[in-house]
């Protein structure tokens, strides 16, 4: 049995601490600096107010598992099975402009204005693999999207450039300890193959 996911704000469900778990696509430190660097732009023209991330907290989600109180270590086994048997090959991601979600805390972000087959095909992939491990399924849309600024004021739609481009050839799945704060924790990672090669495999 893994922990109950979070029930905030309720009485009696006070908890210590909160992890947001998820699969994602995650920049290296070359990338996260365009990223940054685009983002900076972005807010040289366009002046958005809210909460800027952080470099290292970039990533692209491909399937949020839950927040919960704690780790559940049945359930990061059952989701490394089914990212084990994911196998899909590397692709190219141009990130070329800048987009909002209509929430109420708006965040603004960075994503492709063609979602490229590969990355379409690894999601459905990797969602397949999940529910044969009993994981639910999470929102049947997905727009992919790098997020750079929470809490916006208002929404933006605007094109990047230069565009990011962004070599995919490995997903990981993270431990985002959100109370108290901490860095990302990467529970796995799981490579994608070179065209051609079929010989993917996982790597930590």
């Amino acid at each position: 049995m893994h922990p109950p996911r979070m029930q905030q704000g309720l009485p009696g469900f006070d908890v210590d601490e909160v992890h947001n778990l998820f699969f994602a696509l995650q920049p290296g430190d070359a990338l996260r600096a365009k990223i940054g660097a685009a983002a900076a732009a972005l807010r040289a023209s366009h002046a958005p107010a809210g909460r800027w991330l952080r470099e290292a907290r970039y990533h692209l989600t491909l399937h949020y598992l839950g927040s919960f109180s704690r780790v559940p270590d049945d359930l990061v086994a059952r989701a490394a099975a089914a990212a084990a048997r994911v196998r899909e090959t590397a692709f190219d991601l141009r990130l070329d402009r800048f987009g909002s979600f209509g929430h109420r805390a708006i965040p603004l972000w960075l994503g492709p204005s063609q979602t490229p087959t590969g990355l379409s095909v690894l999601h459905a992939s990797l969602v397949a693999e999940l529910a044969r491990e009993g994981v639910r399924a999470g929102a049947t849309s997905f727009v992919p999207h790098v997020t750079v600024l929470r809490d916006a004021t208002r929404p933006l739609d605007a094109p990047c450039e230069p565009e990011v481009e962004w070599r995919v050839d490995d997903f990981v799945l993270i431990d985002s300890c959100v109370q108290p704060p901490k860095p990302f924790r990467v529970l796995g990672r799981w490579r994608l193959d070179a065209p051609g090669t079929g010989t993917g495999a996982e790597f930590a």
